[in-house]
């Protein structure tokens, strides 16, 4: 091998380098990217606002649901017994108001004659009172007692998945108790995590682009929503105390919240499974114009 063609390989490699280096220069202006980030979207805890047993249940583990479909079935018989009582406990105050009305019109015809005492009309007014806050009362268990009937239909808040079911026909459901988890498809973000050092070129409205490890040749587009407070690890249950001697620096990451523009159903998101985003620094988009 000549010298000349050392020479030139040589030079080469250090050309080639340098264009390298010239162009990760480059890139890193225009470009930031992570791959330390999760999807994430708005979960909604399903609990029932009764206690009961469940005498049907509509859904199983992982199925896709629509807004207002039915999603289990409290049994209604111990609820319209409560509405029928509170029916016939409306109607006798309502029975008494009509009664004490009758009656007050009466004494305090009496009472302009002088035949009875101003005691006994204010005695009458002070019944008919009572009588109509009896009916008020009547009629506000009776809301109370439809209201509770209509809780024994548990129906899907968001279309989505519904996902960890573990109720089951048969069982008795606790007012309150959330009994499994719905995935709401109608809004996906990235929970993307930059360092510390990255921070300064990271601004809201600038867009990015999101690829799924599920869908390595699929791509979506995004848009930075909002920037968090504080570090990933505040938050956490054991933030970390540094005020000791043996204090390590660590550089830290911030999450930055990317709104997902175009969610495909083709390509189902997953929360907690990891994307790797891309933040184009130099161009931004209003997220209010696309969705």
């Amino acid at each position: 091998m000549s010298k000349n063609f050392k020479k030139w390989v040589i030079i080469a490699f250090f050309v080639v380098s340098a264009l390298t280096w010239l162009g990760m220069q480059i890139y890193q202006h225009y470009y930031l990217s992570t791959d330390d980030a999760y999807v994430n979207a708005n979960i909604v805890q399903i609990a029932p606002r009764v206690t009961g047993k469940v005498v049907r249940l509509y859904v199983v583990n992982n199925q896709y649901v629509k807004k207002n479909d039915p999603l289990f079935d409290i049994d209604p018989e111990p609820f319209q017994l409560a509405v029928n009582s509170a029916q016939a406990e409306l109607a006798l105050a309502t029975a008494e108001l009509d009664n004490a009305a009758n009656t007050q019109t009466r004494v305090l015809a009496l009472v302009k004659k002088k035949f009875l005492s101003p005691q006994d009309g204010d005695n009458a007014i002070a019944n008919y009172k009572t009588a109509l806050a009896k009916v008020e009362q009547a009629k506000a268990q009776l809301a109370q007692a439809d209201l509770n009937l209509r809780y024994t239909k548990i129906t899907a808040p968001t279309s989505g998945w519904v996902t960890n079911v573990t109720v089951r026909e048969g069982g008795i459901v606790s007012e309150n108790d959330a009994l499994f988890v719905l995935i709401s498809d109608n809004e996906f973000w990235v929970d993307a995590n930059f360092k510390e050092t990255e921070l300064e070129k990271v601004r809201t409205t600038q867009t990015a682009t999101i690829v799924a490890d599920m869908y390595p040749h699929h791509s979506f587009q995004g848009v930075v929503e909002s920037i968090s407070g504080g570090a990933g690890t505040v938050f956490s249950l054991l933030p970390p105390q540094n005020a000791t001697g043996n204090w390590v620096k660590v550089t830290q990451r911030v999450p930055v919240r990317v709104h997902i523009l175009n969610p495909d159903p083709h390509f189902p998101l997953r929360i907690g499974t990891s994307v790797t985003v891309t933040l184009n620094l130099h161009s931004t988009q209003d997220r209010s114009t696309t969705s």
